[in-house]
């Protein structure tokens, strides 16, 4: 059972999650819920799904099960019979919110239907492919084509580069997790949670927010792709032949230019363009010149070490040995064995990336499949003696019979305050400290949700996502930022100078009115201005802080920085994905930007439901590196445990065969397939009509041949019409969309707000990828440099004229 001093300790969720939304239960496992997983009485996919431990095929063995349905509770169950069914309903109604499969039977869909239609239903979270066509087939790879991300990653001359980690689900996953959290919140105060429908097409999508912003083909006609990429090159060299991302922080670059003149022994960088950031941005290729011939001049370690004492983002790209023997994940015990019961064994995984000073932060072991049939038939199901007996004995629910009384449960409890429906976080304060995308967009989906978000800003600490970006043609100001727009919706925004102390004062003043402090600075950064935890908990016992830093806030390398671009590198995204030889460049996006959010507003979520129950606050800790090393398949569990590196696999699958991108007719047009099992291989060859492929018995000893003949007859085909044939016949396909492919989509064009900003512009912004009770959440446009500044000075902290003045003549507010 959950430990009580974990977050969500009080909370119940139903898991009926495949492939592509189990990641999303796992999270709140580790939350502390009560994550009941139903299983098929002969295990599920994920427990077939090698590779397993130690090599050893088993349903217990499977590293995918271990890793993701860590901390879950199991029950199996018959789910060919209409009983069992009925059983699983009667445990949905002990529960508070469900997160349902992605490939879903028509029995799964009765069955969420009898879900919904209970007496206080549980809140559904639903997963859909593409919303305009729910009954298309979809996979990771087909989700990240289809997304508009697939097309972004790779070099120009070779195929895109489907990305490692099935990132697509992971997005997913990650949205379903936030939702259900949003659906416990609408019970708790008092509403029916109803159901929200989360889109692959539509997570993968919003991880573009930054390469692809709307932005750049509505106000420059251009389209970002891999042929034509929005940001510079990172990836370099050391003279060790290792490899290292390499960023230039904007405000840093009189460092960089400087190390380049004394290194290279040059003064080309003193030229007074340079010190313009577009300028920078239009001549990158000759600018990573200068940084390729720096990087040979050192080894990595050296480096890095340079590159951060500069306040370069200057960060290793690691593969998975690097990760597991990493000096600074193991100075802060990020991995840990697990006691695995029923093998009678442990193995080492890592540990959950939420950190609190209210719980330890241990992670369960994966159940044994079927270990709590009886006890969840008992206590969350309600069923007396003789149904559990009549259960277990005809075949409908199957595993590990415990006897004992019935546990009363208790019912959940109300929260005080009001909201208006699908406003959860209403009534919610959050002084927001964080810059750049990472943190601004993990706030953004706080205030999606209703909560009141007061952005801290200063121009003596300008947050970089307000200059760095697309802006409209001819202007370029720290209102216009395509990608500022997108991070920062429904928040309000005051400048404040925390270099005085009268800046201080009013921050003080206005902690003492909020619930949350979120930050993404330093780890020191809020302590060194008085307003760490201990500081603020003196104004404001049950305040909540949440700190976001990079390598989170002790370690050898807590000071390091870093943008996505280094973190993607540094959590072994880059490293595997690619094709074998080339260099590990990883993805076309700073990808790891769009995720950490979701688990940052997961774990905020989590400690205000934890305060409702306790009245305790908290100081939350999440590392990006460490919260993005959780975004690897099971590469890194395998390098633990079995001693193998996985190295990269192209577009291709361990699991699926043929799977990958092959061309259409036209200019750089793709078409994604995937072929899960033998139904949908007779269904490829079936509308492709490929002969020569029948007597293939092997499709992965084959691979090769089978790609070549298959890229033979997709050479020709219109890539929409070829994807909705393979569609027809059940097959999982996709054409390659781009940026230009879904804002002319009539169903993808709903999936951005158009919104007027009082400066004469209008701008597009993604909507997050969930549509509640049939409603899109409400979005108000970003705010404006200082906007709300006087407003909560008068209304919020009630300063007078004269006050006002006063700080204004001084320098206190800008």
């Amino acid at each position: 059972m959950p430990d009580n001093s974990l977050p969500l300790a009080d909370v119940t969720i139903l898991d009926l999650s495949d492939d592509a939304t189990v990641f999303g239960a796992r999270l709140l496992a580790e939350l502390g819920a009560d994550v009941i997983r139903v299983e098929d009485l002969g295990g599920d996919s994920i427990r077939e799904r090698g590779p397993f431990l130690h090599g050893e095929r088993g349903i217990e063995r499977s590293l995918a099960h271990l890793l993701f349905n860590a901390g879950k509770r199991s029950v199996a169950v018959n789910w060919q019979s209409a009983e069992a069914r009925e059983t699983v309903v009667r445990i949905a109604a002990g529960c508070e919110a469900v997160i349902a499969p992605l490939r879903q039977s028509p029995e799964m869909r009765d069955l969420l239907t009898a879900i919904a239609a209970l007496p206080q239903a549980p809140g559904v979270v639903d997963a859909v492919f593409r919303r305009d066509a729910p009954g298309d087939q979809a996979t990771d790879l087909i989700g990240t084509a289809a997304g508009g991300l697939l097309g972004l990653n790779g070099f120009a001359t070779d195929p895109p580069n489907y990305p490692a980690g099935e990132l697509g689900y992971k997005e997913l996953s990650l949205a379903a997790a936030h939702a259900a959290l949003a659906l416990v919140f609408e019970r708790r105060l008092g509403h029916e949670p109803g159901r929200v429908i989360v889109s692959l097409q539509e997570a993968v999508n919003f991880t573009t927010i930054q390469t692809a912003n709307a932005g750049w083909l509505r106000w420059m006609n251009r389209i970002p792709s891999r042929k034509v990429p929005m940001s510079p090159f990172t990836t370099y060299t050391a003279s060790d032949g290792e490899w290292v991302s390499f960023t230039i922080h904007p405000p840093n670059w009189p460092r960089y230019a400087e190390w380049v003149k004394r290194d290279l022994e040059t003064d080309e960088l003193d030229n007074p363009d340079w010190a313009n950031g577009t300028y920078r941005a239009l001549h990158n290729q000759e600018l990573s010149t200068f940084t390729r011939r720096l990087c040979a001049r050192y080894s990595r370690e050296e480096l890095i070490a340079e590159g951060q004492k500069r306040g370069l983002l200057v960060l290793p790209v690691n593969s998975v040995a690097q990760i597991a023997a990493d000096v600074h994940l193991q100075a802060r015990e990020f991995f840990h064995d697990v006691e695995i019961r029923q093998l009678g064994e442990s193995v080492r995984l890592p540990r959950t990336p939420f950190l609190s000073n209210v719980h330890e932060s241990g992670m369960g072991a994966a159940p044994a499949l079927g270990a709590d049939s009886e006890l969840v038939l008992r206590d969350i199901g309600g069923f007396g003696e003789t149904e559990i007996d009549r259960l277990f004995a005809s075949g409908t629910v199957a595993g590990a019979r415990t006897p004992g009384a019935v546990r009363p449960r208790q019912p959940a409890p109300y929260i005080s305050r009001s909201a208006p429906l699908h406003q959860p976080l209403k009534g919610v304060r959050v002084l927001d400290f964080c810059w750049a995308i990472a943190g601004p967009l993990g706030t953004r989906l706080l205030a999606d949700m209703g909560a009141d978000v007061i952005k801290v800003e200063s121009e003596y600490r300008l947050d970089p996502i307000r200059q760095i970006g697309v802006q409209p043609p001819g202007m370029s100001t720290l209102n216009t930022n395509g990608q500022f727009n997108d991070c920062n919706t429904n928040k309000r925004a005051m400048t404040v100078n925390l270099n005085t102390p009268e800046g201080i004062e009013i921050v003080r003043r206005l902690a003492a009115t909020a619930d949350v402090v979120s930050s993404n600075y330093t780890p020191d950064r809020l302590d060194r201005w008085g307003l760490g935890y201990d500081a603020l908990r003196e104004l404001k016992p049950d305040i909540i802080v949440a700190n976001w830093a990079v390598m989170g806030t002790k370690g050898p390398n807590a000071g390091w920085r870093s943008y996505g671009s280094g973190i993607v590198a540094m959590c072994g995204l880059s490293d595997l994905t690619g094709f074998p030889g080339r260099e590990p460049i990883g993805l076309g996006t700073l990808h790891t930007d769009f995720t950490v959010p979701y688990f940052a507003a997961s774990q905020v979520m989590s400690a205000l439901l934890h305060r409702e129950r306790t009245g305790e606050g908290q100081y939350m800790e999440l590392s990006q590196y460490e919260a993005s090393v959780h975004l690897l398949d099971t590469e890194l569990a395998e390098h633990m445990n079995n001693g193998s590196t996985p190295g990269r696999n192209g577009n291709r699958s361990r699991q699926m065969a043929p799977h990958g991108v092959f061309p259409a007719a036209g200019d750089d047009r793709w078409l994604a397939i995937a072929c899960r099992d033998d139904r949908d291989w007779a269904g490829l060859q079936s509308v492709a009509g490929l002969v020569e492929l029948h007597n293939v018995t092997d499709r992965f000893a084959e691979n090769e041949r089978v790609e070549q003949i298959l890229a033979s007859w997709s050479a020709s085909r219109d890539r929409r019409e070829a994807a909705a044939e393979l569609q027809a016949a059940g097959v999982p396909a996709s054409p390659m969309l781009d940026l230009e492919d879904l804002l002319s989509d009539p169903e993808m064009r709903s999936d951005y707000r158009e919104l007027e900003l009082p400066v004469g512009v209008t701008v597009l912004v993604q909507e997050q990828p969930v549509v509640w009770d049939g409603e899109r959440l409400p979005i108000v446009r970003a705010p404006m440099w200082s906007e709300h500044t006087d407003e909560i000075l008068r209304v919020e902290l009630g300063y007078s004229d004269d006050e006002i003045a006063g700080f204004a003549a001084n320098n206190v507010l800008f």
